[in-house]
């Protein structure tokens, strides 16, 4: 199977410059100057090199799987590095964006759940008139009871209306709303997954971390739900009930409703200082209780660890210390709840006591009644309060146009390599050449990684990479994945530049198997058919035991079908058994035009379990022994 892979390059780590057994492309340092010489040698593997050429010498017969002795590794290159700027806070986004993903459905769904959500809001006001006009037919009809009954009749047909009315409108009111959110909210992340999915790596190194594309799925994206959803439909609840409550008091009695209106902004003040005192001592709450969680965490996660050093009661001390400081805050947090929640109704009721002696003076003066009287007091008082509960609704809004600012900034951010266009060729010999190349991570743009460096690996050939951490093994497959563009030089494949070349295509002409092995939280076997979809049982058994990981996964309590679960020996196991499973895949089945692997020996050397079988190491190993077999030999001296 060897012979279909047209090209390899193997990048090893700095302890195997020091095997004699292998000679290989010794790149230089990052910190050194760039050595002009560099001898190519292009022969074929049972040609001999010509007697002046010693970087060329016939190749040796394979090594013993011995390792040879350390040698002092040189130092590591000094980085020189560079304090970026702290990123500008982007604007936050429009409000009309934050409904972009809405379809013709959704519009209708927004258009129900709208008129629901002004359908419940003025409901108890207009309860509140009914209730007014029942009241006053109490004392007004007192001696006509057949006639007060009529009236009670009518009016508790009314309160059933306006109680249907507000089932149905709190329904259309929630169910729309959050119908559409989860919609639009599900839209929003997959293109969001996507955008990011075709961004270019360099993308990631200097305008967005990894972890902010996850927070931004997993936080930024409920924010901007939370606020497209339930709290619109809350937002506009309350407006209703504000304006209507107002209506409803000014139109009854307007006198008590000045009134009325005056004592609200007290209680919402009240209220207001509460509620910003509960969330400060609730967010140092969550940091005290999050930092004992950390220490409990640690702990448990290096079991071994706390023991072997008899550090129990230390662990507990520490716990209980971070447990203290939460449970102080505790006491605080009950208090000031306990002070605002009595303020508020002790300042409610002191309200009430005055607006009910002010409309009694208006009784007494006939300017109102009763009823009316007591529909404008709680009608306003109502319209108020639902006026401060709208708050937290608009907050919601605010924070999700800076979330969505975020989220929009990548799906508008236009990758620099195109990946539609550009040529597929029709066939692909395995000649790679790399001609006076410089490049230099958009990270740290002032340290040179690669320095006019030229490269030839003709079709069939073997060749490894070996140099010091910063030489610039990783950058060499960095630059021929295409996952960064080279600051000048050109890099060629069948004579081609591989940027005229379609990129999806070029990647699906190129076998890759990283330095740390990608193991996802599923089942082994769907683990391992992530190289080659749609293999078959007997297929994915086949590369397992070619890679003498068969008799480790039937172990396992559900073979093949075992979960893989982060932290544990055995989560270190899967990965050695899904990398190898990846390198069978890939040299035996995929067949890609040309190989790349990025394993260290020094990982080779110790990838071996204990309970593994010796053919295990001897699997690894036989892959670096194509070197001495089909490796053409490049050398440039340090």
């Amino acid at each position: 199977m060897e012979e279909e892979i047209k090209g390899r390059v193997v990048v090893l780590g700095a302890d195997a410059a020091a095997d004699p057994e292998l000679e290989a492309f010794h790149l230089p340092s990052a910190d050194q100057p760039p050595h002009s010489h560099l001898l190519h040698h292009h022969h074929s593997p049972q040609s001999h090199p010509q007697p002046d050429a010693p970087a060329a010498a016939a190749p040796p017969p394979p090594a013993p799987l011995t390792p040879p002795p350390p040698k002092s590794p040189p130092p590591p290159p000094h980085i020189q590095t560079t304090d970026l700027p702290p990123p500008k806070p982007l604007p936050p986004a429009p409000l009309r964006q934050l409904f972009s993903f809405a379809d013709g459905l959704d519009y209708v769904l927004m258009t129900l759940g709208t008129l629901g959500a002004l359908v419940h809001g003025c409901s108890l006001p207009v309860f509140l008139r009914f209730f007014a006009d029942l009241v006053d037919s109490f004392g007004s009809h007192a001696a006509h009871p057949d006639t007060m009954l009529r009236l009670v009749v009518k009016y508790a047909f009314y309160f059933l209306v306006v109680g249907a009315a507000i089932w149905a409108s709190s329904w259309a009111e929630i169910s729309c709303w959050m119908w559409t959110g989860e919609r639009q909210s599900t839209r929003m992340r997959i293109r969001y997954l996507h955008a990011a999915l075709h961004q270019d790596v360099s993308f990631f190194d200097t305008d967005v971390r990894t972890s902010d594309v996850i927070h931004a799925i997993n936080a930024d994206a409920v924010v901007v739900q939370d606020a497209i959803s339930e709290k619109l439909g809350n937002l506009i609840h309350y407006l209703a009930t504000f304006v209507s409550g107002f209506v409803v008091g000014f139109t009854a009695a307007w006198q008590l409703a000045l009134v009325t209106l005056a004592v609200v902004p007290l209680i919402a003040v009240i209220g207001g200082l509460s509620a910003a005192a509960l969330a400060k001592l609730s967010s140092r709450s969550q940091d005290a209780l999050s930092d004992a969680s950390g220490i409990a965490e640690q702990a448990l996660a290096q079991i071994r660890i706390v023991q072997s050093f008899v550090g129990e009661e230390r662990v507990m001390r520490a716990y209980s210390a971070a447990l203290a400081v939460a449970q102080r805050i505790g006491y605080r947090s009950g208090f000031a709840k306990g002070i605002g929640l009595g303020g508020t109704y002790f300042t409610v009721f002191c309200c009430y006591a005055l607006l009910l002696w002010y409309g009694g003076h208006l009784v007494r003066r006939a300017h109102t009644n009763g009823g009316l009287a007591i529909a404008t007091m709680f009608s306003v008082m109502i319209g108020g309060l639902a006026l401060g509960q709208s708050a937290p609704s608009m907050a919601a809004f605010a924070k999700a146009r800076v979330a969505a600012a975020k989220i929009f900034r990548m799906m508008e951010h236009k990758p620099s390599m195109e990946r539609e266009g550009g040529v597929e060729l029709e066939a692909v010999t395995g000649r790679v050449e790399l001609r006076d190349v410089e490049f230099s991570y958009p990270s740290r743009p002032d340290v040179g990684i690669l320095r006019g460096l030229s490269l030839s690996v003709p079709a069939g050939k073997t060749i490894a990479l070996v140099g010091s951490s910063g030489s610039g093994k990783s950058t060499v497959v960095s630059l021929i994945e295409r996952f960064y563009e080279p600051n000048a030089g050109t890099i060629l494949l069948d004579g081609h530049d591989l940027r005229d070349l379609n990129l999806r295509w070029l990647r699906r002409q190129i076998g890759l198997v990283s330095q740390e092995p990608a193991l996802f939280a599923t089942t082994i076997r769907e683990n391992l058919l992530l190289g080659r979809d749609g293999a078959t049982q007997e297929e994915l058994e086949e590369a397992a035991r070619v890679a003498n990981a068969h008799s480790f996964i039937v172990k396992l309590p559900d073979a093949y079908n075992t979960q893989a679960r982060p932290g544990g020996n055995q989560w270190v196991a899967f990965e050695r058994c899904s990398e190898l499973v990846q390198v069978t895949w890939t040299d035996y089945w995929i067949m890609p035009r040309f190989l790349l692997l990025f394993l260290p020996l020094s990982k080779a050397q110790t990838m071996a379990p204990a309970h593994s079988s010796p053919s295990f190491d001897f699997s690894i190993y036989n892959s670096y022994s194509t070197y001495y077999h089909y490796g053409l030999v490049l050398d440039q001296k340090m």
